[in-house]
């Protein structure tokens, strides 16, 4: 089972914490918690959630996270798609994993 779907969920930014960068990051907290909003929202709601990051707020850029729903654990790709006045947008893919 595949589900794909557009989410333009404001997840906020912040300024890269290391050394002198000033680059946009999304912390895997605000990730994980706009991921679960719009599964939340598409009446998929995650029992369990998980995340890599923070991510570099740039278009195109990917994380993956994993889930479990129901019982059923889920591969779960993330793509930032636009990045506008500190809020980015990202497409989720979620594939079931088999077992």
């Amino acid at each position: 089972m595949v589900r794909r779907g557009m989410v333009a969920v404001a997840v906020a930014l912040a300024a890269g914490g290391c050394g002198t960068s000033t680059e946009d990051v999304i912390s895997v907290q605000n990730l994980e918690h706009g991921v679960a909003d719009a599964l939340r929202t598409a009446n998929t709601p995650p029992d369990e959630l998980r995340c890599k990051g923070p991510v570099t707020a740039q278009i195109a850029e990917l994380t993956t996270c994993t889930m479990t729903a129901d019982g059923v654990d889920y591969h779960v790709e993330v793509v930032v798609t636009s990045i506008k006045d500190g809020q980015a947008s990202y497409e989720i893919e979620l594939k079931r994993t088999t077992s």
